[in-house]
């Protein structure tokens, strides 16, 4: 996944790309945008379960966001942010994955939770953000770990396994306090180094929230999602 490189773009004035009534009716902040390879998804990230995709010239868009316009992606890459009120986060950019992980991400409630994290970094007007002050912590070399205790810490003996889209299961443990287990939802994997989104709030870490960014390695996996036979 890194490394892969497609000249940035965006749509051309006449173009049509898919958004939202809220978007394009409603004037709300697009705060999702997908390039999928054969074309421009723009939402607002609060559509209802009712609300029907709208195809419109990308000028309809930009209308309402004229910063779309220096907004250029890769294919298969997405961008989000945060926006509450007047205020609107920078763009964080994530990808290129595959369609199926696009498809997962929007689906499955990761951006929602990524994006809530975000929300709470959002200063409002001239004070900072929501965010508890950080907690210093680490995560556990489970293989390390497993070498002490073999029969009470049982670690996965193949992680091939692990692809973007899967969950694996990490151990956080804070500078002071016990390790915390959490899952983590992978979105990039080169070799031995991975990056992925944490998938819930710690109870006990203060400062690291769901949708946070983690970079881990093998070494740190202790377990990996149960794949359905289905």
């Amino acid at each position: 996944m890194f490394g892969r490189s497609r000249r940035p773009q965006v749509p051309a004035p006449d173009d049509l790309v898919v958004s939202s009534v809220e978007v394009l009716e409603s004037g709300l902040a697009v705060t999702r945008v997908v390039r999928w390879p054969d074309g421009w998804t723009y939402l607002s990230a609060v559509e209802s379960d009712e609300s029907q995709p709208v195809v419109a010239h990308f000028h309809d868009v930009l209308a309402i966001d004229p910063g779309l316009a220096r907004l250029p992606l890769r294919r298969a890459q997405l961008a989000i942010r945060a926006a509450s009120h007047d205020r609107v986060g920078p763009w964080t950019l994530l990808g290129p994955y595959n369609t199926r992980i696009l498809e997962q991400m929007l689906g499955d409630g990761t951006l929602d939770r990524k994006q809530e994290g975000m929300l709470r970094d959002l200063p409002e007007h001239d004070r900072g953000g929501h965010r508890p002050e950080p907690e210093r912590w680490s995560l556990r070399d489970v293989v390390e770990w497993n070498a002490q205790h073999p029969q009470t810490y049982p670690v996965p003996g193949d992680t091939s396994g692990v692809v973007p889209g899967r969950l694996v299961k990490l151990v956080f443990v804070p500078d002071a306090g016990i390790g915390e287990r959490m899952w983590v939802l992978v979105t990039e994997v080169e070799g031995d180094r991975m990056v992925g989104l944490l998938d819930n709030d710690p109870a006990g870490i203060a400062g690291l929230l769901a949708g946070d960014r983690v970079e881990f390695e093998r070494r740190h996996v202790l377990e990996l999602e149960t794949l359905s036979q289905d």
